[in-house]
């Protein structure tokens, strides 16, 4: 009994350790098209609360976050310090913890069924709104912008990419999901 608990912990160690890194990876290809650059990390993010627990998933994205604090290239574009946590895109990078959280309980709760596909879809826009939401404060409080302008510069140009991600995530849940 005690080997098994012992693999299986091994196991889900060294599925938060690689989902962190496949966020760090993920974040870095970028697609520059103003303020706030087009990445894959929320498809990144999706995954870690698709695939793992709670706390795992908060593990792998708080891992992501403190790597890029202390200087390692993960965020956007190559960039890592603290000053990027604070600037213009930093809300959204803080976003991804909140919302990997709530994709993850959320997920939990979906039973394979019919109706799970779009369940994980429901629990992924949720997600995505909270971080959304995270990252448009941060930049209307940074950029003095208004409410239309931040929605147009952080929101708009994002929703379809953002549905793609969400598309992928949730396929890749749907064929791996119980085996990863």
């Amino acid at each position: 009994m005690k080997g098994k608990v012992k693999q299986r912990s091994l196991r889900l160690l060294c599925r938060t350790a690689l989902l962190c890194a496949l966020l760090c990876v993920l974040s870095v290809i970028t697609l520059p098209i103003g303020a706030v650059p087009i990445t894959l990390s929320m498809l990144g993010v999706f995954l870690c609360g698709l695939l793992l627990p709670p706390t795992e998933a908060a593990l792998a994205v708080l891992g992501y976050l403190v790597l890029g604090a202390i200087g390692l290239p993960v965020f956007s574009a190559m960039q890592g310090g603290i000053g990027v946590l604070g600037g213009l895109t930093g809300g959204f990078l803080w976003g991804y913890l909140p919302a990997v959280c709530v994709l993850s309980m959320l997920s939990r709760r979906i039973r394979p069924s019919r109706n799970a596909l779009w369940m994980w879809v429901g629990a992924c826009v949720v997600s995505l709104l909270l971080c959304y939401a995270c990252g448009t404060v941060q930049f209307m409080l940074i950029s003095h912008a208004s409410i239309p302008r931040a929605l147009a510069v952080c929101v708009l140009p994002f929703l379809l990419p953002d549905m793609f991600k969400i598309a992928a995530a949730v396929g890749i849940r749907m064929r791996f999901g119980t085996r990863l």
